[in-house]
């Protein structure tokens, strides 16, 4: 029985970073071999028999892996695995229409019913669930009626990690433009403190998609003084915006029905950055108030008192930082992610995987 590990070598999201590391930092040394989801579905299909141990990564943007993994289950492949990166949302929506309104009536389906049919019959034939948050673990034990979810921790490239010297006050926002990200919010605390921070830039890095553009847009029309829209950037262009910023703000909306990590948060902790953001989602598993981050409670002027408290306080903030630090090192190392994966399917598909069934 050979290891595959399926993933796309060259994309740009944060899916497509994550297995890259993930594949170099974990499985690469337990003879796992990368295969590039980029590449043609029938060469896929032909490289991995149904007894051979697949690991999917899988997003509700990743199309591709998601079209190979039901192709994997409907032919009765035994030992496949998946990372769930959206959990418990496997496919959103499961059943797909090309009528908009349709499409809308299959996802409030999916997000209300306590699971469907053919999702359910297809989810339980999958060997070992991974789950980046402990809510999502749940969350997939509810809705596919399954016991084999495991927790894993996302994983950080601890050589990367950078300590954040910067005591420049300035503010970035980093990831996805969407109206449930609350940008429109922290650009209104910028706003707000503004007239005794006159120099306080805010740093906007991410691109809209679809029906956000029009949102997008309306930022840039609205929030213009010291405010700075980048758009996508490359990794050394952003590298270099995130070392003009002290603080990463977020914002976030609840989502309520899925528990995703926060690829943004993480990606600003490693970069050293102070997180200002509030308590939804799944966002208190990495976030602790005071100690590597802060909590925003939606009220524009406490927030404001409260950013303003912050920014007056060199010797919190040095503490923060260095709590950052402590916290990769303990919850997202390689060597953090490597433990919890010592007796898991994913490292030993042979001696648990089948135990699974």
């Amino acid at each position: 029985m050979k290891k595959f590990y399926l993933s796309s070598k060259t994309g740009t999201s944060g899916i497509c970073k994550y297995s890259r590391d993930f594949y170099e930092l974990v499985l690469k040394d337990k003879d796992y071999i990368f295969v590039d989801s980029n590449d043609r579905v029938s060469s896929i299909l032909s490289l991995i028999t149904s007894r051979d141990h697949v690991h999917i990564e899988i997003g509700i943007f990743q199309k591709k892996e998601i079209e190979l993994l039901f192709l994997m289950l409907k032919a009765n492949y035994k030992n496949v695995s998946v990372t769930l990166h959206d959990a418990p949302l496997i496919k959103y929506p499961y059943y797909e229409f090309n009528n908009y309104f349709l499409n809308g009536l299959s996802k409030l389906y999916e997000r209300y019913a306590g699971g469907f049919g053919a999702a359910t019959a297809q989810v339980r034939k999958i060997a070992a669930i991974y789950v980046l948050t402990h809510k999502g673990v749940e969350a997939v034990r509810k809705k596919y009626n399954v016991d084999s979810v495991h927790y894993l921790p996302h994983i950080i490239d601890t050589a990367e990690v950078v300590y954040n010297s910067s005591t420049n006050k300035n503010f970035i926002y980093f990831g996805f433009i969407g109206q449930n990200k609350g940008i429109d919010y922290s650009l209104q605390l910028h706003e707000q403190l503004l007239p005794d921070y006159p120099d306080l830039q805010f740093n906007v890095v991410g691109q809209p998609l679809g029906r956000e553009i029009h949102y997008y847009n309306s930022l840039k029309d609205r929030y213009k003084t010291n405010v700075h829209y980048h758009g996508y950037l490359g990794e050394k262009e952003l590298d270099a915006v995130f070392q003009k910023s002290e603080f990463a703000v977020f914002p976030f909306k609840d989502y309520r029905f899925y528990w995703p990590v926060s690829g943004s948060i993480l990606y600003s902790l490693k970069k050293g950055k102070i997180v200002l953001t509030n308590k939804v989602n799944s966002i208190a598993e990495m976030i602790q108030e005071g100690s590597n981050g802060f909590y925003l409670s939606g009220n524009l002027k406490k927030d404001s008192r409260l950013l303003a408290s912050i920014i007056a306080d060199d010797t919190l903030r040095s503490k923060v930082k260095t709590s950052v630090f402590e916290y990769i090192a303990s919850t997202h190392s390689p060597e953090a992610v490597r433990s919890k994966l010592m007796d898991k399917a994913l490292i030993s598909p042979y001696t648990h995987l089948h135990n699974q069934t």
